[in-house]
């Protein structure tokens, strides 16, 4: 009896504890939360100051730095909204979804113009925009065709499932307490299918995971269709184009005391996704290839020069930096493939792929940028310049990576990357095995809100590439060029350096070794099944197991051959069903509540 009590006590005494610890987290968030505006700001005040501001969180769709130059889709959206105004555009980074609020009420900031559900929450907070466009989320998988998984070779055919109801018994990765898992949850209420979902810890952002479906190492995720179709930019064998839901709208916000700002932004939308820009705006972030498609074939033979057509260019302007010339070689190969007229999506252009920014600063006229001579004479006196933010990295081969990786990401990004390696114990001065795996991070949450990182989001596998297929190329053209004989001089040269492997760090999974990892968890939604499926097999016939007879005896022989033809002609009088129905059997597994009479007082 005393047992029962204590049980009865402790069961209570564990409910009280959790409610309260329940309530606390709510008070504190609450506390934590500015709910209204702290300040009495709309569009006359953000005229009167000439500055429009604008939180953003750092991702590959709303807001990142690219060689040095701001872009992002929401940005230049701002751009355009903030030029309507006629006032000036300033950024106010936030670092997590619920901290933006929080600026926007403070005062902070003017606008949140990261794409937003409308929910309830919010709406309590701020008040939102007209939707500026809608999303809606999708199956990410490989176009149909043959395929590769690079963790044990084998060759496998992929098939692209056409609709939701086809990822039944298909395996599904997703990122923990993501949205998308709460999707995959609901497909599998709604279509009573099992769904096996693969889950990864969230330092995994959805670019990742797009990214290893890419490279054949899993097969299907989920995702909001503008992030899938913006990684399809960069990887062609994607397929992005089956839904799973309906379309939701996106909004920006404002506080709730800022009615003029709202009718302004609401008329301003209603104006401007009708017009050219909005679709080329569109265009270049999700459908516009992110590689350059043509250029020079590797394999074409040569009327001049031992590379390509412009050898005696390279070679000239090398030696103002002091440059192995084979080397600009390879820089501009993985640019431009040799082609003088790329353009890529960002407006880098020609043969060192110059942004226009940059052009400017090194003085070249917009209608010279094409020329090959000055497109490269521009490109090497970048390359000097970004050397000179690199000149304590005494070991040329060491330093020149950080410049490479420096001109394909700009200085900002390598140079977080380095704080990044120098804050968890790795050398900062050191490119290979060290501050290379900590660009790959640069695309992890986690890194890229880190307080060492002052230039946020960038998609760290770019430049980690970019080196190595660099260095690969070039040492690829000094086995078949001979410096000496080719141009007379020598120049510092790289060492050949290994690959250095990477452990990663504790807690954090290494970006180089891929998705499947052994902290992948695994879910089942087999509780979604109301009956087992029972096809039991029992002989027609009572007695013994006809396969308990020696083999011998199975089958007829005829002129001392068996005659195979008896294998299998008689199989469907063998076994029987048990049941004669659809052997639906109750699964006792599942709990079915059932109605109990009301007991008469």
């Amino acid at each position: 009896m005393n047992t029962r009590r204590n049980w009865i006590i402790l069961t209570v005494f564990t409910v009280l504890a959790y409610l309260a610890v329940r309530w606390m987290a709510a008070y504190q968030e609450r506390k934590s939360t500015i709910t209204e505006p702290t300040v009495n700001i709309d569009v006359q005040e953000i005229r009167q100051r000439g500055v429009l501001k604008v939180i953003i969180e750092y991702n590959s769709i709303s807001y990142f730095i690219y060689k040095g130059q701001r872009l992002g889709f929401e940005y230049e959206l701002m751009q355009n909204f903030a030029a309507s105004l006629g006032v000036k555009l300033e950024i106010v980074v936030a670092k997590t979804s619920d901290d933006q609020f929080n600026l926007l009420n403070e005062g902070k900031g003017d606008l949140i113009a990261n794409g937003l559900f409308s929910n309830n929450k919010i709406k309590q907070q701020v008040t939102l925009t007209d939707p500026y466009r809608s999303v809606e989320q999708v199956i990410v998988q490989r176009r149909s065709g043959t395929s590769v998984n690079p963790t044990d070779s084998i060759q496998k055919r992929d098939t692209m499932l056409q609709s939701a109801l086809e990822l039944s018994n298909k395996v599904v990765y997703v990122a923990d307490n993501s949205i998308y898992y709460s999707r995959l949850k609901e497909l599998s209420d709604s279509f009573g299918i099992n769904i096996d979902v693969r889950i990864l810890s969230d330092d995994r952002s959805t670019d990742d995971i797009i990214q290893a479906i890419a490279n054949g190492e899993i097969d299907y995720t989920i995702a909001n269709k503008d992030i899938a179709m913006l990684n399809k930019s960069y990887f062609e064998n994607l397929e992005v184009n089956t839904a799973i839901g309906a379309p939701q709208n996106l909004h920006w916000a404002v506080r709730n005391n800022s009615p003029d700002l709202l009718n302004n932004i609401n008329s301003w939308i209603k104006t401007f996704e009708s017009q050219k820009k909005y679709a080329e705006l569109f265009n270049k972030y999700f459908n516009l290839e992110k590689n350059i498609q043509f250029g020079f074939d590797d394999n074409a033979l040569l009327q001049q020069g031992m590379i390509s057509h412009y050898d005696a260019l390279i070679q000239r302007y090398s030696k103002n930096i002091n440059w192995d010339w084979r080397l600009i070689a390879a820089v501009i190969n993985q640019e431009s493939h040799f082609n003088a007229n790329a353009t890529s999506w960002c407006g880098a252009q020609g043969l060192m792929q110059i942004m226009p920014g940059t052009a400017q600063q090194l003085g070249v006229y917009r209608n010279e940028v094409y020329l090959p001579a000055v497109n490269i004479k521009a490109g090497t006196e970048y390359i000097k310049k970004i050397e000179s933010s690199w000149a304590e990295i005494h070991d040329f081969t060491q330093r020149v990576k950080f410049i490479l990786a420096s001109y394909n990401a700009g200085v900002g990004h390598v140079s977080d990357a380095a704080r990044l390696a120098e804050k968890y114990g790795f050398p900062k001065d050191k490119w290979d095995g060290s501050v290379e795996y900590f660009m790959l991070y640069k695309s992890n949450p986690r890194f890229y809100n880190d307080e060492v990182v002052k230039y946020g989001y960038c998609r760290g596998q770019e430049p980690f590439n970019y080196v190595r297929n660099i260095v690969k190329k070039y040492f690829d053209y000094q086995s078949k060029i001979n410096l000496t004989t080719s141009t007379g001089t020598t120049a510092f040269r790289l060492e050949q350096v290994e690959n250095i492997p990477f452990e990663g760090i504790d807690g954090v999974y290494n970006p180089t070794e891929g998705l499947i990892a052994r902290s992948a968890r695994r879910e089942l939604f087999l509780s979604h099944k109301l009956f087992d499926e029972k096809d039991e097999l029992i002989p027609k016939k009572e007695g013994r197991n006809p396969f308990d007879k020696a083999k011998t005896e199975l089958f007829v022989k005829k002129d001392g051959k068996t005659d195979t033809s008896q294998l299998f002609r008689k199989q469907n009088q063998l076994f029987q069903q048990r049941t004669p129905s659809s052997n639906l059997a109750p699964n006792s597994e599942y709990k079915i509540n059932k109605l109990i009479p009301r007991k008469k007082r």
